[in-house]
């Protein structure tokens, strides 16, 4: 029996950057996502152990400060690390998956950051902190499709160049007392950029963490994506007029696979 439960050190924390071919052509990678890329993603993965899969369209920067957002993120969650590499690199389906990445993101650094992934750990503490890498809070194995799931990407402030490690580390111990004091919330998982940062959480109320809200808002961050993740449900493998998804901009997924 497949089992619901899933623990945050198995879910792989996706940014992806559209390839040089999409970058001045955001209704034909929109398109290649919907059509094929999402959806193969769930079809194709979840026999080999896929369990949940979160993506989100990013709306990118409007003003001035050439800070570049990745184009997608997700969680993309398996059981185990192990079965998430087994998938990944030792079946002919996962490779051919694997190499489906290339046809829609970057993967070179250049102009455009590359895309990257990577698991989460449990966050250490202020004293250890590291851009880049994804942390979680709760290490529980809790069932995501059951719980409401919502999704925050920001930007830092300019003034906050002189102090952003103090100011990221702030808002990672805040997360740290609120998965703890808070019974409503279930799982915290972020991941921090110098220049942007990404937050996911898990809760059983249909509400924003107001705390973790008003310390970006009292920073003055630029919130530029804030949503919870809309359940889309697609259809089996070799389905017939199967057009996938239509998926615009600033759209969050909790993509199912249909039975």
């Amino acid at each position: 029996m497949k089992t619901k439960l899933i623990t945050p050190n198995g879910i792989r924390v996706w940014q992806g950057y559209r390839s040089q071919q999409y970058q001045g052509n955001t209704q034909g990678f929109l398109e290649k996502l919907g059509q094929i890329f999402i959806p193969i993603t769930m079809q194709l993965m979840s026999p080999m152990g896929l369990r949940m899969y979160y993506p989100a369209l990013v709306p990118q920067a409007p003003d001035c400060r050439q800070i570049r957002l990745p184009d997608e993120i997700a969680l993309v969650g398996y059981p185990s690390q192990q079965m998430y590499f087994d998938a990944s690199r030792h079946t002919v389906a996962g490779r051919a998956y694997s190499s489906l990445h290339e046809t829609v993101f970057n993967f070179s650094a250049g102009t455009t950051p590359a895309s990257f992934s990577d698991f989460p750990i449990a966050y250490p503490g202020a004293s250890e902190f590291q851009w880049k890498i994804p942390y979680y809070f709760s290490g529980e194995a809790i069932d995501w499709h059951g719980l409401y799931v919502g999704v925050l990407i920001w930007m830092w402030p300019d003034d906050a160049l002189d102090n952003k490690t103090q100011v990221a580390t702030a808002l990672l111990d805040l997360c740290n007392q609120r998965i703890t004091g808070n019974r409503n919330l279930f799982e915290i998982i972020a991941v921090l950029q110098e220049d942007y940062g990404i937050l996911w959480f898990a809760s059983d109320a249909l509400s924003w963490p107001d705390s973790i809200i008003h310390f970006l808002g009292d920073r003055q961050c630029n919130i530029a994506m804030q949503a919870f993740h809309d359940i889309a449900n697609i259809s089996p493998l070799f389905s017939e007029d199967d057009d996938g998804l239509k998926v615009s901009v600033g759209q969050a997924l909790d993509v199912r696979l249909s039975t």
